[in-house]
C-alpha cells in the first residue's frame, strides 16, 4: 500500500568555509541525524560512496540518532565551519521542527548551508501479514469497527511516517494509537513481529520486507 508523500532531502553543512585550493586535503565527516539501518542511513551510505569516488578522499559516516534528527543536526550546526562536517537534513529537521517544537536549539537560516538537493523519497504503508486486510478500504473499515485497538509505528515523533499516520487517521476517521522509535529498524521488526500492526516508512526501509512478503 503506497502512500503518495514525498520526503525531500538535502544535504547541509554547517557555515561554509571561504574556498580552498586544496580541498579537500583529509576524510570528511558526514553526519546521519537517524539510526543504521533505516533508509535515511542506507541512501546517505550509497551517496557518500559516489562523492568519495568522485572527490577522491574518504568520507567517515557518523549516526547521530533520536529526538526529531535535532541532535544530529545539532552535532553539524556546532562543527567547525571548514567544510570538513557535511550532513543530512529532511523536510523533519529543516521545516517540520520549526512548527512541531516549542523551541528549536538551530536556526535554518542563520546555521546551516544547504548544499544540494539530493534524493526523493516516497512512503509506503504496510500492516502485519496478520492483519485481515488486503486494501487501504479494509484497514480503514477494520480500524472503524475496532476503534484505538490498532498500533501504528514509525521512526520517531515529527518524522513522515508519524505525521503520515494522524493524516491517514484524520481523513479517514479512524483511531489508531501512535507508537514512536527511535528509527526505522526497530519499528519494523516490531511490525513483523506483530507488536505493531501499522505502519507508514519511506519505501528504502519498508520496501524489501513488502517484497519478501513479511508485510
Amino acid at each position: 500500500m503506497r502512500a503518495r508523500r514525498i520526503l525531500a532531502v538535502v544535504l547541509v553543512a554547517a557555515f561554509a568555509a571561504p574556498a580552498q585550493a586544496a580541498y579537500p586535503e583529509k576524510p570528511i565527516r558526514f553526519v546521519v541525524p537517524s539510526a543504521p539501518g533505516g533508509s535515511v542511513d542506507v541512501l546517505m551510505r550509497i551517496l557518500t560512496q559516489q562523492l568519495s569516488a568522485q572527490m577522491g578522499v574518504a568520507f567517515v559516516v557518523e549516526n547521530k540518532p533520536g529526538a526529531s534528527f535535532v541532535p544530529g543536526t545539532m552535532d553539524i550546526v556546532k562543527a567547525v565551519s571548514d567544510g570538513y562536517t557535511l550532513g543530512y537534513g529532511n523536510i523533519v529537521s529543516l521545516a517540520v521542527n520549526r512548527t512541531l517544537l516549542p523551541t528549536l536549539p538551530y536556526d535554518v537560516e542563520k546555521d546551516l548551508t544547504l548544499v544540494s538537493n539530493c534524493v526523493q523519497v516516497f512512503n509506503m504503508l504496510a500492516v502485519n501479514n496478520g492483519l485481515p486486510v488486503r486494501t487501504v478500504a479494509e484497514l480503514i473499515d477494520y480500524a472503524k469497527k475496532n476503534p484505538g485497538k490498532l498500533s501504528n509505528g514509525s521512526s520517531g515523533n515529527g518524522t513522515t511516517g508519524h505525521l503520515g499516520g494522524e493524516l491517514f487517521k484524520a481523513m479517514t476517521g479512524t483511531q489508531m494509537v501512535h507508537v514512536p522509535y527511535k528509527g526505522s529498524a526497530q519499528a519494523i521488526n516490531d511490525l513483523i513481529s506483530g507488536n505493531i500492526e501499522v505502519m507508514f516508512d519511506n519505501v528504502p526501509s519498508i520496501g524489501p520486507h513488502v517484497k519478501s512478503g513479511r508485510v
